[in-house]
């Protein structure tokens, strides 16, 4: 499927972020206790609002909003506040068919913080949230803890992105995209978008 580039000079004035967790609860009707269980499968939720955009930028919306058509389409999104990181090493999958919500990784420098909680990154198209502080050794080696859990084991030495990570997204419903034109040629809307899972 083809996935659509995000016009590079359109940016939100705010945006909003949401994990939709996969956790389930199961309650026995015996004795009223309660169990919950993590699953994979959640994702993000993000919900970008465009305030005073002019004509030209306008139009680059529309155009990507009709490209979509609705929830059919897919977009890789980043964040325009928390951009990533950079120039601190190359990152890569150093274990292959990890799973869970840790990642081994290696080829960053060394002994240094590399990420902070909260960073984001990319890995297969995933887009996941570091949860702890992450410091190298002194071979450039570095476990990741993030959220939400793998989804897909990536492939040994595959490219841990730092620097702008995304996610794939589609509309999250398909009444999105209704632009508010105003005199001078300037334009408000507000989209919602949900994570793509594969």
């Amino acid at each position: 499927m083809n996935i659509l580039a995000w016009p590079e000079d359109v940016c939100p004035i705010n945006e909003d972020w949401q994990l939709l967790s996969n956790s389930k609860t199961f309650t026995s009707p015996f004795n009223g206790s309660s169990q919950t269980v993590r699953f994979p499968g959640s994702r993000w939720r993000c919900e970008l609002t465009f305030s005073n955009l002019s004509e030209e930028k306008s139009r680059k919306l529309e155009a990507l909003v009709a490209a979509l058509d609705g929830m059919s389409g897919r977009v890789r999104i980043s964040s325009w506040i928390r951009k990533g990181k950079e120039g601190y090493g190359t990152p890569k999958v150093a274990l292959a068919s990890q799973s869970g919500v840790s990642l081994q990784t290696s080829g960053w420098k060394r002994n240094m913080r590399v990420l902070q909680q909260g960073d984001r990154l990319t890995i297969g198209n995933e887009l996941k949230m570091v949860v702890a502080d992450v410091v190298s050794d002194n071979e450039g080696r570095a476990v990741i803890s993030i959220s939400p859990m793998l989804r897909t084991p990536p492939a040994l030495n595959e490219e841990v992105i730092i620097k702008a990570p995304f996610g794939v997204f589609r509309l999250s419903d398909n009444e999105q995209g209704k632009f508010q034109h105003r005199r001078l040629g300037y334009s408000n809307v507000t989209l919602s978008f949900e994570e793509v899972l594969y």
